[in-house]
């Protein structure tokens, strides 16, 4: 299911969790409904409230600490996050009139998760809960149940897709240029920065010295040279057009080179090639049934919206508000 958060640990499983807090509906002028569900009205203030947490969950995710620009740089996405919001709230619905709850211990497992990232300290634990907008503990806890509803009613929805073998079988064959493994060669390299470095090295090996030994003394490519010049097998294209014609046309286990790119001169000695081929059905069949199972659920999904009657008003957004009224 597309999310406009995804879950990860501490700040973004929080603000993952404010996403499903049931709106209060406060009657206020300056303040209109966004989304409409029942008796659920959820306003602008409600929902900008939940957008910067999200916000900072999305900052947190990346490692950057959140600042007035990021909320500033996301804020166009503000109509998006309102559509995702409706889908958590009808999932929400789903499951609740399904009775479908959260298994017992689950909210202590993801709450134990989060204070073992502070060490298990309460005084970190508190200001933790604090920069994500969190009052308390019982707060967090009441959210994150609501997040393990949606993922519960969303994993039901998906249980319900029934996908027959013709199906797949019907999809594998319309679509096997996705499944083709593209050829291989497993190769090493030594590469030097002018051309008479290369001239020098090419003495060195013909003398019959070892090309792991040379590779691990002159080669500027420190990530391999460490491994003796080992490259590992790469895919057909994985390179820079001029490296991956020469590693392609190479004799195996005879010297190639030098090969010149934009990082320098190489030499390179091809172990192995492994030709193109096509993945059988048995390998995929798997991957394509849990593929038409989350497309049919995606459907589900939305034909759950439509009936629910939910309504949206997104030209109610208001402008990105100033820096002083926040």
């Amino acid at each position: 299911m597309h999310r406009f958060l995804r879950s990860t640990p501490v700040l973004a499983i929080m603000a993952v969790a404010l996403l499903c807090l049931p709106g209060n509906a406060v009657a206020q002028s300056d303040d209109p409904v966004l989304i409409e569900l029942g008796a659920t009205r959820e306003r602008v203030s409600f929902v900008l409230e939940r957008f910067e947490i999200a916000v900072r969950g999305v900052a947190a995710n990346q490692g950057l600490p959140y600042t007035r620009e990021v909320f500033e740089q996301l804020y166009p996405f503000l109509p998006n996050f309102l559509e995702q919001r409706v889908s958590e709230l009808v999932l929400i619905d789903y499951a609740r009139t399904r009775g479908l709850s959260v298994p017992e211990g689950r909210i202590d497992e993801i709450v134990a998760d989060v204070r073992a990232t502070t060490g298990n300290d309460d005084d970190v634990f508190a200001q933790l809960l604090a920069e994500a907008g969190f009052r308390d503990e019982d707060q967090l806890r009441t959210l994150i149940s609501e997040s393990e509803l949606v993922q519960l009613a969303y994993e039901a929805i998906e249980a319900g897709v029934v996908v027959s073998e013709a199906e797949v079988r019907v999809s594998y064959q319309g679509t096997r240029e996705r499944y083709v493994v593209p050829a291989e060669v497993c190769a090493k390299h030594i590469l030097v920065p002018e051309l008479e470095d290369a001239e020098a090295v090419i003495e060195r090996l013909e003398a019959g010295e070892d090309f792991g030994e040379v590779a691990a003394e002159v080669s500027t490519d420190t990530g391999s040279a460490t491994r003796g010049g080992e490259l590992g097998c790469l895919p057909q294209g994985a390179t820079v057009p001029a490296f991956d014609e020469a590693a392609f046309a190479a004799a195996i286990g005879e010297l190639t080179g030098p090969v010149q790119t934009q990082f320098g001169y190489h030499l390179l000695v091809v172990d192995e090639r492994i030709d193109e081929r096509q993945r059988s059905f048995d390998e995929v069949r798997d991957q394509i049934e849990r593929d038409l199972r989350s497309a049919r659920a995606e459907l589900a999904l939305q034909r759950a919206i439509e009936i629910a009657g939910v309504r949206t008003y997104p030209e109610r957004i208001p402008p990105l508000p100033d820096a002083d009224e926040d």
